[in-house]
C-alpha cells in the first residue's frame, strides 16, 4: 500500500487549511523546486496564505516562475533586529512608540564604549505561524537544516504532508503522500488533479517542463501510464510540450575527402599557330550528298 492514510485524509487537510507553508529541503534540484513553487502558486491561486522556504540557497533557473518566492525563513511573526556588539558595553535596551506612529529602539551604550555600528544591522522574521506544513524529498525533519533549528516548537507541533517520490517511510507524520514516480514534478500534479485545484498555464508548464527534464525526454526507466496522464493533465491546463532543438552533426575526424582551401592554378597552353598556307578552293563551295548514289560536289 502506498499511503497509510487514505488519499481523502490528506485532501481534507488541504482543503480545510487556510494557510500553508510548503518546505524544500537545502539543496535542492530543480525538478523538487519546481514541484515545490507550482504546489505554492497553486495553493496561493486557491486562496490560501501560502508560504515556501528552503533553508539553503537554491540554485536553478530564474525561468522557473515563482523561483524568488522562495525564502530561507518560515516565520513571520517576529521582527529580529541583529547587530555585533558586546554585553559589557551594553547600557540599556529602550524602545518608544511616538506620535507620528513609528517604532524607534533605543540601544545605550555604556560611558566610553563604543556605538554600535548601523553598518552591520540586519534584519530578519521568526514566529512561523500557519496550520499546515507541506513538505518534499526529507525523510527526517532534521534534513531541513536552518528552518527547523529555527522553527523546532512549530514543526513539532503543527500537522504535516509529507511528499515523496518514494515509499520509503517517516516518522514525523502518518500523513504521507509517498508514490513510485518519475519525479516530483508528477507527484505534485496528481496531488493537485486529485484536490481538483485549477492551475494557470504557467504552473502547468513548469511542472510539464521538469517531467520531460528529468525523464530525458520520455526516454528513462521510470516511465507509466500514470506519467503520460499527469502529462496529459497538464495540457489540457494549457502547457505546451518542449521544442526540441535540432543540433548540426559535429564531426570528431576530418572527413576522408578534403578540398584544399587554394585557388585553382591557371596554366598557359600554348595554342597551335595557325598555317600560313592558302586554304583550297573546293572548301569554299557547297556540298551536295545524296542518299545511294555518288556524293561528289558539284
Amino acid at each position: 500500500m502506498e499511503d497509510k492514510k487514505p488519499e481523502t485524509t490528506i485532501n481534507n487537510l488541504i482543503e480545510s487549511a487556510k494557510s500553508v507553508i510548503v518546505i524544500l529541503p537545502p539543496d535542492s534540484g530543480k525538478d523538487l523546486v519546481a514541484a515545490g513553487i507550482s504546489l505554492h502558486l497553486a495553493l496561493k491561486g486557491a486562496g490560501k496564505v501560502s508560504q515556501i522556504g528552503c533553508g539553503g540557497e537554491v540554485h536553478v533557473d530564474s525561468e522557473i516562475e515563482g523561483v524568488s518566492e522562495i525564502a530561507d525563513t518560515i516565520g513571520s511573526r517576529n521582527l529580529i533586529i541583529s547587530f555585533d556588539y558586546q554585553e559589557d558595553d551594553l547600557d540599556k535596551v529602550d524602545y518608544d512608540v511616538r506620535d507620528d506612529g513609528k517604532f524607534y529602539l533605543l540601544v545605550k551604550p555604556k560611558a566610553g564604549a563604543p556605538v554600535p555600528d548601523i553598518g552591520g544591522v540586519k534584519y530578519s522574521y521568526s514566529g512561523a505561524s500557519a496550520n499546515l506544513v507541506v513538505t518534499l524529498g526529507i525523510g527526517s525533519l532534521e534534513e531541513l537544516g536552518k528552518i527547523y533549528a529555527d522553527e523546532k516548537n512549530f514543526l513539532d507541533n503543527v500537522d504535516i504532508i509529507s511528499l515523496n517520490n518514494s515509499l520509503r517511510p517517516v516518522a514525523f507524520t502518518s500523513n504521507i503522500y509517498h508514490q513510485n514516480t518519475s519525479s516530483f514534478s508528477e507527484l505534485v500534479t496528481k496531488l493537485l488533479e486529485e484536490l481538483k485545484l485549477q492551475i494557470n498555464p504557467s504552473i502547468a508548464q513548469n511542472l510539464l517542463t521538469n517531467i520531460y527534464a528529468s525523464t530525458n525526454n520520455l526516454t528513462g526507466s521510470h516511465l507509466t501510464a500514470e506519467t503520460f496522464s499527469a502529462i496529459a493533465f497538464l495540457m489540457r491546463a494549457g502547457a505546451h510540450l518542449p521544442s526540441k532543438p535540432i543540433q548540426a552533426p559535429s564531426f570528431s575526424q576530418a572527413p576522408f575527402f578534403e578540398i584544399p582551401d587554394t585557388q585553382p592554378i591557371e596554366e598557359n597552353i600554348p595554342l597551335p599557330e595557325e598555317e600560313s598556307a592558302p586554304v583550297p578552293s573546293d572548301w569554299n563551295k557547297p556540298k551536295i550528298f545524296r542518299v545511294g548514289g555518288n556524293q561528289d560536289a558539284t
